[in-house]
């Protein structure tokens, strides 16, 4: 695995952060009007311009914010997730990738409640 400076994993942190934060809208606005399935969250992978929608079921959304170092991300993004990350779960509709070293710790650091 290639090193990283410590600033640049917060930095990729602090956007996978981000897109976590629109999704707890969007899960909050699911759970209110009661859409279950096929749920469209962001992408939130450390690019900044990313535009891709990945589709979860709520259940399955709410399993990966289970863990604070770990975000959804689309499956067009693997098998590489970068020298700040692996993937833990691969499926066909998303990946689970998880933050590690400074990066999971600014992930943690920066999650709210799931």
């Amino acid at each position: 695995m290639q090193a990283i400076e410590p600033l640049t994993e917060e930095r990729i942190a602090a956007n996978n952060a981000r897109f976590r934060e629109s999704n707890e809208k969007i899960r909050r606005a699911a759970e209110t009007y009661e859409i279950v399935n096929r749920v469209p969250f962001l992408c939130e992978c450390a690019d900044p311009t990313c535009m891709e929608i990945v589709r979860l079921d709520l259940a399955d959304y709410r399993a990966v914010r289970a863990n604070a170092r770990w975000f959804v991300e689309a499956p067009s993004h693997g098998p590489d997730p970068g020298p700040a990350a692996r993937i833990v779960e691969t499926a066909d509709s998303h990946l689970v990738v998880e933050k590690v070293g400074r990066a999971g710790e600014v992930a943690e650091a920066l999650a709210g409640e799931p």
